[in-house]
């Protein structure tokens, strides 16, 4: 029991700064008002330039662009949020060496750095997708207990974020100022390859099937078939849902032993290189 607790206070200690940053110590109702205006903002954008693109004929993509778009922040902030952490604190803040020779794993660290990312997420996400179907008008048409499958499938999807995280925090332990550069970079490039905004099937040859092995793109389609009834992209069109959960499970499991390695392995090399306390930007 004791290492449970210990283990659990270091998550909330982390959270908690997680949260004192992310809202920038600021006063919560004002926060509220970011979380609001923020996602409506950007969402409101590519809805219009999809309008554009369409000529007004938006009604059949509109319900799958509006989950996708609500399900990718969790990407962009969570999943690389996570990543960023390690830049931030090492860059800006100069403390990720303190954290390391501290009792609380990296590991921990960074999971209770991430879960704040994911609370003001979940904030912003449920707004965009509740603000389509009150007043957007988009179809709600859900499969049979989606009740169930609905915390089920963002559960595990979230896993997922959390665990692909780890990857480019790795891979950032390891490089100095280009990490922003690549943090910024994945976040465009699984906006595509998720079929977050178009179906992967529109992308020619190798490209479109890339994202069939990236966990997101199963969990975005599964959400879809969830609140519409039916998929966006065809290499998901005919399957269940049990089988799309069955598969995001499986990816999970496959990618969090890897990574947790690849993990591992990055902070040693940091350490071994004296990579951790070392500031390179400015």
């Amino acid at each position: 029991m004791g290492v449970i607790k210990k283990i659990l206070n270091d998550f909330k200690s982390s959270f908690y700064l997680g949260w004192k940053i992310e809202s920038n110590w600021t006063d919560p109702f004002l926060f509220l008002i970011y979380s609001l205006a923020k996602p409506l903002s950007s969402a409101f954008i590519l809805i219009i330039m999809y309008i554009i693109i369409s000529q007004g004929k938006i009604q059949e993509t509109l319900p799958h662009l509006i989950i996708g778009n609500a399900l990718h922040l969790y990407t962009a902030n969570v999943l690389f949020g996570i990543a960023w952490t390690v830049i931030d604190d090492r860059e800006f803040y100069e403390t990720l060496k303190y954290v390391y020779i501290s009792p609380v794993s990296m590991f921990q660290f960074l999971a209770g750095r991430g879960f704040a990312k994911y609370l003001t997420t979940t904030i912003s996400s449920f707004i965009i997708v509740i603000f389509g179907f009150i007043f957007l008008k988009v179809r709600f048409t859900p499969i049979p207990y989606w009740y169930i499958y609905f915390p089920v499938f963002l559960l595990v999807g979230s896993l997922s974020l959390f665990i692909i995280g780890y990857f480019f925090a790795g891979i950032n332990f390891l490089i100095s100022r280009q990490g922003w550069f690549l943090t910024q970079s994945a976040t465009g490039v699984f906006l595509l390859l998720t079929g977050a905004i178009f179906p992967i099937n529109t992308f020619p040859g190798i490209i479109g099937k890339i994202g069939i092995y990236i966990p997101q793109t199963i969990w975005i389609d599964g959400m879809r078939k969830i609140l519409l009834g039916q998929g966006w992209n065809s290499y998901f069109m005919n399957m269940n849902i049990n089988n799309m959960l069955s598969l995001l499970i499986f990816e999970n499991i496959i990618y969090f032993i890897l990574i947790f390695l690849f993990f591992n392995f990055s902070l040693r090399i940091a350490r071994y290189r004296g990579l951790i306390d070392q500031r390179t930007m400015g």
